[in-house]
């Protein structure tokens, strides 16, 4: 008995120091790439690529989503991007992430026509994978919290776009120990997923964002 329970303890010290390396390892493959307000800029990209987050069922958008609008709009209004590409879930009936994203942009200046929408992004890993398909991105500023960039940008990298992070400012969920322990097995996930699982996206389009985003503000469920 006291072999077998030896035999599982280390079994599992080599799976927490294994899990522990890969999650290290994603981390720092975003250093140098991450840009913060106020600070030196990001290279200029095609777009600014803001994944989508919660809606308040008051169709408002929360205030992790706000934060990174406000980032993306800041990038847009510098002429660091030309266009934005919001990406959120769009695929329920009475949700709706990107339509509640672009309306926010719309009131605060951004020209129709540089705006895209995404409405697949269901998933950080649809997100990357439907912007080098769908819209033929090749170089992006993807905006949202510093947790979770090492996850997106790695993603972006893995879908073959070059890819930079402008940080958003935290909401006070993004800094709970719930979003933080969410963001580790997405982390995990997200790994298991570009080297083991290799999931299939559905793409549209092809809508590069070179030409009109208003071609894109029609819902097209893949």
């Amino acid at each position: 008995m006291r072999r077998l329970l030896k035999f599982l303890s280390l079994i599992l010290l080599l799976s927490s120091l294994t899990l522990g390396a890969a999650l290290f390892w994603l981390s720092s493959r975003s250093r140098g790439k991450v840009f913060r307000p106020g600070g030196e800029s990001p290279h200029p990209a095609q777009v600014a690529l803001i994944p989508g987050a919660s809606v308040l069922p008051s169709k408002q958008p929360s205030n992790t989503l706000l934060n990174r609008l406000r980032a993306g709009i800041e990038l847009y209004n510098q002429q660091v991007v030309p266009k934005l590409l919001l990406s959120g879930d769009n695929t329920r009936r009475f949700y709706d992430e990107v339509h509640t994203m672009r309306d926010y942009c719309l009131r605060h200046g951004v020209k129709g026509e540089d705006i895209f929408l995404d409405h697949a992004g269901v998933r950080t890993y649809d997100t990357m994978s439907r912007a080098r398909g769908t819209f033929a991105v090749k170089t992006a500023i993807v905006v949202s919290q510093d947790i979770y960039l090492p996850r997106a940008l790695f993603l972006a990298e893995k879908q073959g776009i070059k890819a930079e992070g402008f940080v958003a400012e935290s909401s006070s969920f993004d800094n709970t120990w719930q979003a933080q322990g969410r963001e580790y097995l997405a982390r995990l996930k997200s790994i298991l997923d570009i080297f083991l699982l290799k999931p299939v996206v559905a793409q549209d389009g092809p809508m590069p964002v070179t030409g009109d985003g208003r071609a894109s503000w029609n819902k097209k469920a893949p």
